[in-house]
């Protein structure tokens, strides 16, 4: 006190004053730095998390884009497989070689029975024209079923070829049941394992008319490979992307591609998306999936008058955000760096201030 007394007295009040204005200065500016210091550091932690949520909406979207474009391009294509099927069935049966063949073999099948001289020279006939339907439309096999349940034909001999599917053995087999509904018009019974094939099969029905007069039912036995070579197709849905269906009895109609052995009528699914599918309800949604692991998914039910299925695409989370996720860990370990800088700056500045605030009372004490 008295050194400032002393100074006044020797210096005079106009030396003084800038004296103390300087003083003043320094420390405004110092707290105008460390204010613009802590307003920038926020700004630095807080434009990554900015940047992080609006990179995460963006990844996010354009994941279900490319989901829910696959999906409609796989939809296009069951749908068009099935209702190709539907077609064919249905023009063959109408077709009028197919009733010449119905009525000749009829007549010869229960005449002579498959063994007959006369069965045998009509249907060698026709065996030709059936071997040609085999290969070009690529079916497992072609029955005529006359409308008593006889079959009395099929290109390829069966186990049921020759049996009544009304009274005997097979009435409640999958062929028995396709016969009975194409009956009254063209019916669909789903796939089935046939042990002899090693594969699974599906049929369709129609009946088969001489005019007014029902003759039978034309049946066509269809594999299940080409399904499945629809359903394989995974180009551009990396390591974990999958496509599969599932029937309206919660059992898939596809293999996954994370279980070796064939999932088909075998692996249960009972997800939101598949009840929201089967329900006639198109989405997207993250859900957990069979596995109960988080995946983005695009589903469907199918345009098919005879079955109910439903249509899924799905992606692991994991994959799907791996962008994003490395981008978060970097905006975490920015920020965290950042923090500590910011609080290790306030930290040092405090420790100043208090270090002069005690030197200056110190000094007061002195004096």
């Amino acid at each position: 006190m008295l050194y400032l007394v002393s100074f006044y007295l020797y210096f005079g009040r106009k030396s003084i004053l800038p004296f103390l204005r300087s003083k003043q200065y320094l420390m405004s500016t110092k707290k105008i730095l460390l204010t613009i210091g802590i307003a920038f550091s926020i700004f630095l932690i807080t434009l990554p998390l900015i940047s992080y949520k609006f990179l995460k909406t963006a990844v996010k979207s354009a994941a279900f884009n490319h989901l829910v474009t696959v999906r409609g391009l796989l939809k296009h294509q069951i749908e068009n497989y099935f209702q190709e099927r539907f077609g064919d069935i249905n023009v063959l049966s109408r077709n009028p070689v197919i009733g010449q063949a119905f009525s000749r073999l009829e007549k010869a099948f229960h005449s002579s029975g498959l063994e007959g001289d006369q069965y045998i020279k009509i249907s060698e006939l026709y065996q030709p024209l059936m071997e040609y339907y085999l290969t070009d439309y690529g079916y497992v096999n072609l029955y005529f079923v006359d409308n008593e349940g006889d079959v009395m034909y099929s290109a390829i001999r069966e186990e049921f070829t020759g049996t009544n599917l009304v009274t005997g053995r097979y009435k409640q087999f999958s062929i028995g049941e396709v016969y009975a509904n194409g009956l009254d018009g063209v019916a669909f019974e789903d796939y089935t394992w046939q042990e002899e094939l090693a594969e699974f099969t599906s049929y369709f029905s129609a009946p088969v008319y001489d005019g007014q007069m029902l003759l039978g039912v034309l049946v066509i036995e269809i594999p299940f490979s080409h399904l499945d070579a629809i359903m394989t197709k995974r180009e551009g849905l990396g390591e974990t992307g999958e496509m599969y269906l599932v029937g309206d009895d919660s059992y898939m109609r596809s293999n996954s591609r994370f279980v070796e052995e064939p999932t088909v009528l075998q692996k249960e699914v009972d997800t939101i998306a598949t009840r929201e599918a089967l329900d006639g309800i198109e989405g997207e949604k993250i859900i957990k999936d069979y596995r109960r692991v988080p995946v983005l998914s695009a589903y469907t039910p199918l345009d098919l008058k005879f079955v109910n299925w439903a249509l899924l695409v799905e992606i692991d989370e994991g994959e799907a955000f791996a962008a994003v996720n490395t981008v978060e860990k970097r905006v975490t370990i920015l920020g965290s760096l950042i923090a500590t800088i910011t609080f290790l700056f306030i930290y040092l500045v405090n420790r100043r201030k208090k270090i002069a605030m005690v030197a200056e009372s110190l000094e007061g004490t002195k004096t």
